[in-house]
């Protein structure tokens, strides 16, 4: 039986990372389910790990493996690069199953070459929300802060104006929205049991 893509994405500082952790506690261990670790080129934040939450790599290096077709998926954002592994598709089919956290672009190009992936789109009430989300996190600067709110409004409106996404999770509150998800992935993922 092959297994499932989940596309999980949302604006900057909706909580998408931490959810995706929570739900991999409570399901990774019943279920042949992992996130995909992402390529990029940006510089790591200070609790970022090499292979645990992307697979940092040189502007060149990843240029190469744009050329070599080995992403499904990429995309330049925020100055960088990012991109997904082509070979996450091989192993669905051999029955495992991925949760892939990327943007709204990387969704629309890996939904026209995977039509069976699941899209969810996590939220938040407004953008204040957001914003206040962003400057606890004190990862960026006050422009970085801006650029992000900027991008997030517009992915809000695209979601809006076209829905792309399967699944709808307001995250105003933690647990409740992790119910959400891990519901949707239960019934997704269905009877595919890790052995």
């Amino acid at each position: 039986m092959a297994g499932k893509l989940f596309i999980i994405s949302a604006p900057s500082g909706a909580g998408k990372t931490t959810l995706v952790e929570a739900v991999l506690g409570r399901l990774g261990w019943c279920y042949p389910l992992k996130k995909v670790i992402t390529y990029t080129c940006k510089e790591p934040r200070p609790n970022e790990k090499q292979g645990e939450d992307y697979h940092f790599i040189c502007k060149k290096e990843f240029k190469a493996k744009m050329e070599q077709g080995f992403f499904i998926e990429w995309s330049e954002a925020y100055g960088c690069y990012y991109g997904s592994p082509r070979s996450i598709i091989e192993a669905i089919e051999h029955g495992f199953s991925y949760i892939l956290v990327i943007d709204r672009v990387g969704a629309e190009k890996v939904r026209k070459k995977y039509k069976e992936a699941i899209l969810i789109w996590i939220y938040t009430k407004n953008l204040e929300v957001l914003r206040e989300r962003l400057v606890r996190r004190d990862t960026e600067s006050s422009e970085q802060i801006e650029c992000r709110l900027v991008c997030a409004r517009r992915e809000i409106a695209q979601e809006l104006e076209v829905p792309i996404y399967n699944y709808h999770i307001l995250n105003d509150d933690f647990e409740r929205s992790l119910r959400k998800l891990e519901k949707i992935m239960r019934r997704e993922l269905g009877d595919q049991i890790a052995l």
